[in-house]
Formats: C-alpha cells, sequence, structure tokens
C-alpha cells in the first residue's frame, strides 16, 4: 500500500514538471523567432483592447463606449526570412508584413518599415503553442492611446 501511494505520488510529481517544462516561454528573442516560425499556422484566440477581452472563442463582445474590431486577422504565419503573413476574416488572399528580430523582442510592421504601427512581441509572450503581439495607438480612439493585445494559439 506505501508502496503505491509512492509510485502515485513520484508519477504525479513527474507528470506536473513535464507539464510545466513543456510551457515555458521564449527565453530570447531569438528562441521565440525559432518557436514561432515551427509552427505552420496561428489562429486568432482572444482580442483585448485597454485590458478589456472584445473577442474570445470566436465571437465579438461588444464593450459599452469601447473600441470595435469588424475586421481581424483569423490566421497567421510567421515564415523564415521574415515575411508575417495574415488572412482577415471573410478574406482569402494573404497580408503582408514583416517581422524581424531586435535586441529585446520582436517587431511586425509594414514591409517598407518606417516604425510606425509596429506590433511587438516580447519573448516571454511565447510558448510552443500561443503567442501574444501587442501594439499601442492613438489611431482608434484619438487623441486616447488604445492598447490592442492579440492572443493567438497554434492551428493544429
Amino acid at each position: 500500500m506505501l508502496f503505491r501511494k509512492f509510485a502515485a505520488f513520484v508519477l504525479l510529481a513527474f507528470t506536473g514538471v513535464f507539464t510545466v517544462s513543456c510551457d515555458k516561454p521564449a527565453g530570447t528573442p531569438q528562441e521565440a523567432a525559432e518557436m514561432l516560425t515551427e509552427v505552420q499556422q496561428w489562429k486568432i484566440e482572444e482580442i483585448v483592447v485597454n485590458d478589456a477581452v472584445t473577442f474570445k472563442d470566436g465571437k465579438m463582445a461588444q464593450q459599452f463606449g469601447g473600441i470595435d474590431f469588424q475586421r481581424y486577422m483569423e490566421t497567421v504565419q510567421l515564415k523564415k526570412g521574415g515575411v508575417f503573413s495574415g488572412i482577415f476574416k471573410g478574406e482569402s488572399t494573404p497580408f503582408l508584413l514583416k517581422w524581424q528580430v531586435t535586441d529585446q523582442n520582436i517587431t511586425i510592421g509594414a514591409p517598407e518599415g518606417g516604425g510606425k504601427g509596429e506590433w511587438t512581441v516580447r519573448p516571454d509572450d511565447v510558448r510552443k503553442d500561443s503567442f501574444i503581439m501587442k501594439t499601442q495607438s492613438t489611431a482608434y480612439d484619438y487623441p486616447r492611446m488604445t492598447t490592442i493585445a492579440l492572443k493567438f494559439k497554434a492551428d493544429k
């Protein structure tokens, strides 16, 4: 009886350690880039605007007085070589951006550059099966600053 309890405890402990170690975030921007390009396609899971969830489980959640997104990328791909390809809901033609690794994170923006309207992916926001890209802009609710986080999961 004592042996069974001990064996069950060891098995449970091993399973817990294995589960936690498999879901650890990337440690560096380079590691994050490798994790992001290993997944064939990412699917939108959640949109958070100014800390309020506006999209989850495939449905928009209206926020009183909040910003409403009718156009968003359902799926994205980060391809080796710096191509970021996204398909907007209801469309079939990919929208192309570029991604690049910097000293502290990954940036996603217009192919011609310029630094305006860039999205950021921090290494600690990248896991084997999910990632978050964020931006801040006054374009959605001028002159107020709007923060947006797009959460993606691996599309299997």
